[in-house]
């Protein structure tokens, strides 16, 4: 990850002796690209406290709001420091967080300057749970981009079928990991996904990114339709290739 240059902006008049409380208050005002792109570039502390669990937490939440699959970028260790930075030894870990962990999201940003510049990635090489809310919402941004649906996520989501612009009266599908199809009305048959075709029961439909659910959209503009549909209750932490 870049660090903020000695020739950066200077802290406000002050700064040191402004409470680090009000400082991540004040930041959880600001949106993501402002904390990303402005705030973190000021200083190491306005960086480090704009990173704050608190602040991208409720990022976080607000983004995430009715998309599906986000589960797997959920953190399972809550422990931010950034609330307790009065030793150097929590600096030291929220830097090295911010340095090590992130450094393949953070670098990204950097070469493309904004996260909506960052092209469609296979996400292999970037996966892993995340070490801040600051990193899942990183993680989440890039992947939402991705094109390609993986053979996991065909699995993992339940398939709402529309045919004919109606919705099916059988309730929702499910793609076997086997590799199998179950469909009322013509019994077991076989599937497979080959890059952003599914082909199964004589059909070969094309896989679409749905922007708005960050779900996919099997059929599109055809006869047969299917939408990806998330169960409450069931896990989502796979990880995604």
């Amino acid at each position: 990850m870049t660090q903020p240059s000695s020739s950066a902006a200077t802290l406000p008049p002050n700064a040191n002796v402004v409470p680090d409380e009000i400082w991540i208050k004040s930041f959880s005002y600001l949106n993501p690209r402002d904390l990303l792109h402005s705030v973190g570039k000021v200083s190491q502390t306005f960086l480090r406290l704009s990173s704050s669990d608190s602040i991208w937490g409720e990022h976080c939440a607000n983004r995430w709001r009715g998309k599906l699959n986000v589960g797997r970028f959920f953190r399972h260790h809550d422990e931010d420091t950034t609330n307790n930075p009065s030793t150097e030894e929590n600096k030291h870990i929220i830097n090295n967080n911010n340095n090590g962990r992130m450094m393949n999201c953070s670098e990204l940003i950097r070469q493309f300057g904004h996260v909506e510049n960052i092209p469609a990635l296979n996400m292999g090489s970037l996966m892993h749970e995340p070490s801040s809310w600051k990193e899942a919402y990183l993680m989440a941004e890039i992947d939402s981009r991705r094109q390609t649906m993986a053979r996991e996520e065909l699995v993992h989501f339940k398939w709402k079928l529309v045919y004919n612009g109606g919705p099916s009266r059988m309730g929702l599908r499910q793609f076997e990991a086997n590799g199998t199809y179950f469909s009322p009305y013509i019994g077991v048959c076989e599937w497979l996904l080959h890059g952003n075709q599914l082909m199964f029961a004589g059909m070969s439909l094309a896989v679409e990114r749905d922007e708005n659910t960050w779900g996919w959209v099997i059929g599109k503009g055809q006869r047969t339709v299917y939408y990806s549909v998330e169960v409450p209750n069931e896990s989502n932490n796979f990880y995604a290739p």
